[in-house]
């Protein structure tokens, strides 16, 4: 589609916001319609039925959890999440990226990864690396990006500055939460287009999420939780309490990585419980193939790239064979090892 045609059907779903906007419980229903109006059959057809199926049951904790964004979250950071996120992130990049698949045949990823860090050795991806990123992935289709690795915010400048020249982006930081401060918050409501993902490990030492959540729900942003568990730790995680906790402190959102089988998996049993009853979205990585379509990894949905540069199929799978301070996006992504992922079914075996 034209630049022009885009302009014109972004105008049409931000006009359809602004509507939800006036009054929320009684117009979600109608956003289901708008977007398929303006949007092809083929574009996440799962999950709007699943959002159609939410919106029309109001006594449903996930309905619940929808209107809670319009009490919870500042007015200015929800319109912008919905642009960049349902709009620039999926109406406007899934034809883009459908196109840049068939153009140059290959995977294209709906989320990057970007490993923050340096180890002195002057091989780090720096300010001006990761903008040349950004820019070829919008260029192919990819809105959203996610900055983990170490402590992502010992990189707080560049973080912002990132997010403040892609403003038509969403950005996620993958953090341990004890450098959120009030003024990097104020920074999150100024630029808008940045959430933040606590990592939560079950126990008493979650208290660091419940202080960083006094943070930023204050300053009424949006934040998510993730943990990694595995045999030695699921049991952390396999309570009541620990999803509770989370629901009191603000969390909309948490991510669950583990590379367990799913017989033996007693976190995804209880996920599979309180998804009818609590309100907050939970999604576990290389389980919820319904969800999310199955192993993302290789760039079918999500690719990452290391603080160097090497280009990678997903957080747990550190294999590469192209740097992108020698080789474009594009090259890494039509390369051997992420075209293994294009053209056969790669199991989902990582170590975590």
């Amino acid at each position: 589609m034209s630049y022009v045609g885009n302009e014109i059907k972004k105008l049409g779903l931000m006009k359809a916001y602004d509507f939800l906007d006036k009054d929320p419980e009684a117009n979600l229903p109608k956003l289901v319609d708008w977007f398929d109006d303006y949007v092809g059959d083929d574009v996440l057809p799962t999950q709007r039925e699943l959002f159609r199926s939410i919106v029309t049951e109001k006594n449903s904790n996930w309905y619940r959890l929808l209107v809670s964004l319009w009490s919870d979250i500042d007015d200015e950071v929800r319109k912008t999440l919905f642009e960049n996120l349902i709009i620039n992130a999926n109406a406007l990049a899934a034809p883009k990226a459908k196109a840049s698949r068939e153009k140059y045949g290959c995977n294209i990823p709906w989320a990057i990864s970007m490993g923050l860090g340096d180890d002195g050795s002057g091989e780090c991806m720096t300010f001006d690396d990761w903008d040349n990123v950004i820019m070829q992935a919008k260029e192919l289709g990819t809105f959203m990006f996610i900055f983990e690795g170490g402590e992502p915010l010992d990189f707080q400048e560049e973080i912002i500055a990132l997010c403040n020249k892609h403003y038509d982006c969403e950005f996620m930081i993958f953090t341990e939460g004890t450098k959120i401060t009030e003024e990097f918050a104020d920074e999150m409501l100024r630029v808008k287009n940045l959430i933040v993902s606590v990592q939560v490990v079950g126990t008493g030492e979650d208290k660091k999420l419940i202080e960083s959540a006094e943070i930023l729900r204050r300053k009424k942003l949006p934040y998510a939780a993730f943990c990694f568990y595995d045999e030695k730790n699921q049991e952390n995680f396999a309570n009541e309490m620990y999803f509770d906790v989370m629901i009191e402190n603000g969390v909309k959102l948490c991510l669950l990585f583990s590379s367990m089988e799913e017989d033996g998996d007693l976190v995804y049993e209880k996920i599979k419980e309180y998804r009818k009853t609590k309100p907050v979205v939970t999604i576990n990585f290389c389980k919820d193939k319904d969800i999310i379509g199955g192993c993302v990894a290789g760039g079918k949905y999500f690719c990452s790239i290391d603080p160097k540069g090497n280009v990678e199929p997903c957080f747990f799978i550190h294999e590469t064979d192209t740097n992108l301070k020698k080789s474009t996006l594009l090259e890494a992504l039509q390369a051997p090892l992420f075209m293994k992922y294009h053209d056969e079914e790669v199991p989902c075996n990582a170590e975590m």
